[in-house]
């Protein structure tokens, strides 16, 4: 599948005919100066692209297009990258990453271990929303909440599901007009109780030696 592009890729030129050419063909097509000819995104290195969105700025002199770019590697730029300003950071390397280990993890890697265990990774997923919960110090909260997203991004990876899936849910709430209570599902509390608890048990089954274990950051699990 391509990558649904949210985030600034690169900056191409366009005219009123190579805007006609993307609408009609539903791809990304561009203007190629040096040319001064069509650029059919990924004619020649295969990385094309899908157009999903055509938006005018405010001041109507520029026009952004969102699509999904296609490719192996699924990249906008000649040098390979996803976007004409070098390596993704954050949120979308760890995607980056996870996605490539997902068939390329090492056996006994931890990245493959909760791959592979889905009892294993809805257990950390709970237990990091604990530790979340009860963060208390700045540092802390944000901490725990890196530990949460990895272990979350590997539950949306596993599944095939990107941040730009997470991003267009997000995007769709905003506009709804009505919601829900909001309240706490207390079948969903007695669940999650119900895992830490056997968690706990059998940590102390292992004995205090055993049961320590220095949780490492996000970055250094994947």
């Amino acid at each position: 599948e391509g990558v649904r592009i949210l985030h600034s890729s690169g900056l191409v030129y366009s005219t009123a005919e190579s805007v006609c050419a993307a609408l009609r063909s539903g791809r990304g097509v561009y203007w190629s100066r040096s040319r001064r000819s069509l650029w059919r995104k990924g004619d020649s290195s295969g990385a094309w692209q899908r157009l999903c969105r055509v938006a005018v700025d405010s001041d109507g002199d520029a026009l952004r297009f969102t699509v999904r770019q296609y490719g192996s590697p699924p990249s906008f730029c000649h040098r390979g990258t996803l976007t004409c300003w070098g390596f993704p950071s954050g949120l979308r390397a760890l995607q980056e990453t996870l996605q490539s280990r997902r068939g390329s993890a090492p056996a006994g890697s931890y990245t493959k271990r909760l791959f592979d265990d889905s009892t294993l990774l809805r257990s950390k997923l709970v237990e990091e929303a604990q530790e979340l919960a009860e963060a208390e110090e700045p540092d802390d909260i944000a901490s725990e909440a890196a530990d949460l997203l990895f272990f979350a991004l590997v539950r949306c990876v596993a599944a095939g599901v990107t941040i730009a899936d997470v991003e267009a849910h997000l995007d769709a709430r905003a506009l709804k007009l009505a919601r829900r209570p909001g309240n706490a599902k207390a079948s969903r509390d007695s669940a999650a109780a119900a895992i830490l608890s056997d968690k706990a048990k059998r940590a102390a089954d292992k004995g205090p030696v055993a049961a320590w274990s220095q949780a490492p950051s996000a970055g250094a699990l994947a």
